[in-house]
């Protein structure tokens, strides 16, 4: 074919002799907006020249017996051959196209036996003039979603029919076209969510690796599978090091068993995440205090890895030792003090002095009430200080949990009494046997239960639960108070954050009772948390290994 044949020529000058010639043009499908939207999505117009798409061409010019064969796209304004057999030029304009009237209807093989004879062609440039096409059969290019986008269509010099059996080669091969659109398609998107998946690698990794604080990834088994340079700079290790041991080897004593016992309830998918303090083992021996945040991704119903973020608070805690070294010095000089005021007060209380005038019992009453009090806060800081020292003595013996709960609730009754609360107590257990400090536990179950009384309503009753989960035992103590307040609740354990809370609904306390009974519950290998909701109540509860 001549550069000059209408396949080769300007758009402009073809329409213009498609208008002089009076052929028609084929119209307008009713889904023109969605179809070209469709074609859009393939980006495949003007692309370059593919193998596959030429061999299935000449297949289908073999098979039809035909000298030309195209596979054909049409836009709003032409028509463009991926591939052609027999033809030169790549283009011709949408008016000019037989492939045009192909994609009117999708369903069906489009064939003109004999185009001089067809009022639709017999003026058109490609019958009239080169490449003087006579018969034509097309195949719609159908996507999925029931677009036409082009065809791919035999062409033959001479006038003739379409056997039904290269009809149906024909179509068979117009949906091995479409296969290899989707294909590219497909490719297309993949290669695009690569593109993104490594941008979005980089960033990730640009933000892991310049983290201020330490980041990894951990095995399910406790294994350092990757971690970030601050992790490394916090504890000492190089990067190679940390990755052939295990979280385990470094993690101080005392705290390991706290540390698994979350762990276990991670994958036994009780909580979704968990945070606590802990130390870490440096390279050179000494703790590192770190806040430890965790979470745990899932592949379905397999755990993958954790993900833990690590923040050194040794500087912090640091802080709190000299806070609590100058309390413990404040304290150990008030005890003496305040052990004779007590002694005082009570001598006078007790009429050692003469029977006092009702004002004065009621001040003495008010006073030894407050010296109390003192008396209470100066032990809960010597406490703190005995805890942090590693001073805090445990005596541990065999005991039956139900009894020690049972026993807590008997002592403190008065005490609910006065506040018009009930205790009720119930376990699930017929035994409930740990390896614990007795003396110790009461002081923790002291603490929640008394806590849970101050906050409950006047005639209220408070439920104290013991029952059992897949590895450990579990005390609730339940209130119906009013909840605890968003604000307070992240630093519910911290020293005086409760003094913090309870000073704004006038329930006393010195704030430290909790922080002292997550110590405790902690040095046991267990965790101690709380539920709450605003105007409902809450539930404070601790769990220990089962023995």
């Amino acid at each position: 074919m001549s550069s000059e044949s209408p396949l080769s020529t300007g758009l402009e000058s073809s329409a213009v002799a498609v208008a002089e010639a009076g052929a028609a043009r084929a119209p307008i499908p009713s889904n023109e907006a969605s179809r070209l939207l469709a074609l859009q999505a393939y980006d495949i117009m003007d692309s370059g020249q593919e193998a596959r798409y030429d061999d299935i061409a000449l297949l289908a010019s073999q098979i039809c017996r035909t000298p030309m064969a195209l596979i054909s796209l049409i836009n709003e304004d032409r028509q463009w051959f991926k591939s052609k057999i027999g033809l030169d030029g790549t283009e011709t304009p949408r008016d000019l196209a037989i492939c045009a009237h192909v994609i009117l209807e999708p369903d069906n093989v489009f064939t003109v036996a004999d185009a001089r004879l067809d009022h639709r062609f017999s003026a058109n440039p490609l019958v009239t003039g080169a490449p003087h096409i006579r018969f034509y059969a097309g195949a719609p290019l159908v996507s999925a979603d029931g677009h036409a986008l082009g065809a791919l269509c035999v062409i033959d010099r001479e006038p003739r029919h379409l056997p039904p059996d290269q009809k149906d080669a024909l179509l068979a091969l117009s949906r091995q076209v479409m296969a290899l659109m989707e294909e590219r398609r497909t490719s297309a998107a993949l290669r695009g969510a690569m593109q993104a998946l490594t941008r979005s690698e980089a960033l990730f990794r640009e933000a892991y690796e310049n983290a201020p604080i330490g980041i990894a990834l951990v095995s399910p088994e406790g294994e350092w599978l990757r971690v970030n340079q601050s992790l490394c700079d916090m504890l000492g290790y190089a990067a190679d090091e940390l990755t052939r041991t295990t979280f385990q080897a470094i993690t101080h004593p005392e705290d390991l068993e706290s540390d698994l016992l979350l762990v276990r309830r991670m994958l036994a998918r009780e909580i979704r995440t968990y945070q606590m303090e802990k130390r870490y083992l440096h390279r050179t021996g000494h703790a590192v205090w770190a806040l430890l945040s965790v979470s745990l991704v899932w592949d379905k119903l397999r755990p993958l890895y954790f993900i833990s973020q690590i923040q050194d608070i040794t500087e912090r805690k640091n802080i709190e030792r000299g806070k609590a070294e100058f309390l413990t010095m404040v304290s150990h000089e008030l005890r003496t003090p305040v052990t004779a005021l007590r002694g005082a007060l009570g001598i006078l209380a007790a009429g050692a002095a003469g029977e006092l005038p009702p004002k004065a019992q009621a001040l003495t009453a008010l006073a030894d009430r407050n010296a109390d009090r003192l008396h209470r806060l100066v032990n809960d800081i010597l406490d703190i200080e005995k805890i942090e020292s590693g001073a805090f003595a445990y005596r541990r013996t065999d005991i039956d949990l139900n009894q020690l709960v049972t026993q807590a609730a008997v002592e403190l009754r008065p005490y609910a009494d006065q506040y018009h609360v009930k205790i009720e107590v119930r376990s699930d257990l017929p035994r409930a046997f740990l390896h614990a400090d007795a003396d110790r536990l009461m002081q923790v179950l002291a603490n929640l239960i008394s806590n849970a009384v101050k906050h409950s309503p006047s005639g209220g009753t408070i439920d104290v639960h013991v029952t059992r989960t897949d590895q450990s035992i579990r005390v609730n103590v339940t209130d119906r108070g009013d909840g605890i307040p968003e604000e307070f609740r992240r630093d519910i354990f911290e020293k005086f954050a409760q003094a913090n809370w309870t000073a704004t609904n006038r329930k006393g306390g010195s704030g430290l009772g909790l922080n002292i009974s997550r110590a405790i519950i902690q040095h046991h290998g267990g965790v101690l948390a709380f539920e709450t909701e605003v105007g409902v109540g809450s539930t404070f509860y601790f769990e220990l290994p089962i023995l």
